[in-house]
């Protein structure tokens, strides 16, 4: 980490660094036991460099994420806790558009699942990252508006006290083409697949959405998975056993992993999905 630090001072090594990072973060993933409390310095130094960095694609985002989720469960002391929320708040800037709703979604989600050292800096921080949603609400798919809603449900606030109007718009693309869909969720963190669940079927009645949490082959895992349109696995929270029986079983037909452990990360799974269809 010093040798990453030191380089700071060197625009060119400074650029290569950024570009870098991502493929830094994924390595550290490979740990078995990613993510480690002993490492907690490592990944907060590096989501530093992320926020000092200029870049702001995809994988700055994804990469960033992952590493928030790994210092929040690992459980931090005050002063690491509230570089972390300082960190993702230029990360996310003064505003942000609608690509980055989901990355803030699963960001507030990981904050809330996790203890907190600071309890009143965590609500400040978590109320502000709604707040910049506000601004674009209207322009948001019915799935990232049903997200917000019931995250802000869940902390008890209304979204009238963020100036946002609630719309439920049948029409609108992603609802429509989620319509009539039969989708299997896989997760062990069964209270985001039943939130996930309720959001789609709120979204879009004709829809019917199947949640297993079982920890190995099962004939009802089996016939989810050879009947659903399309099968949600929530990576960082399924057992290997099962993801492989679901693979064997699904043959040519859609099977989609989340990369978080929340609903908005199984949420996003499905947008994505649709809309490449």
């Amino acid at each position: 980490m010093s040798a990453l630090e030191k380089a700071q001072s060197d625009d060119l090594a400074c650029e290569r660094i950024i570009h870098a990072l991502p493929f830094l973060v994924a390595w550290l993933q490979r740990d078995s036991d990613f993510p480690r409390a002993a490492m907690v310095p490592i990944y907060a130094n590096l989501l530093s460099l992320f926020a000092l960095g200029s870049a702001r694609g995809n994988s700055t985002y994804e990469s960033s994420q992952v590493l928030v989720s790994a210092l929040l469960s690992t459980g931090l002391d005050l002063k690491t806790y509230q570089a972390l929320i300082a960190d993702v708040e230029e990360l996310g800037g003064d505003g942000f558009g609608v690509d980055m709703v989901y990355w803030v979604l699963e960001i507030i989600e990981d904050f809330m699942r996790a203890s907190t050292p600071a309890a009143e800096a965590r609500t400040a921080f978590l109320h502000g990252a709604l707040s910049h949603i506000a601004p674009i609400y209207a322009r948001l798919s019915g799935l990232q508006r049903s997200a917000v809603e019931h995250l802000a449900r869940e902390l008890g606030w209304t979204l009238q006290s963020f100036g946002i109007t609630i719309q439920h718009d049948g029409s609108e693309e992603v609802t429509r083409r989620i319509q009539g869909l039969r989708i299997a969720i896989y997760s062990l963190t069964e209270s985001s697949s039943r939130q996930a669940k309720l959001a789609i079927e709120e979204l879009a009645p004709t829809a019917v959405v199947d949640c297993n949490a079982d920890r190995g082959g099962t004939v009802r895992l089996q016939a989810l998975a050879e009947n659903a349109d399309l099968f949600v696995v929530a990576w960082l929270s399924a057992k290997h056993a099962a993801s492989d029986f679901i693979r064997q079983h699904r043959g040519g037909r859609p099977l989609v992993y989340a990369q978080g452990r929340g609903f908005s990360s199984i949420l996003r799974a499905v947008e994505d999905h649709v809309r490449r269809r």
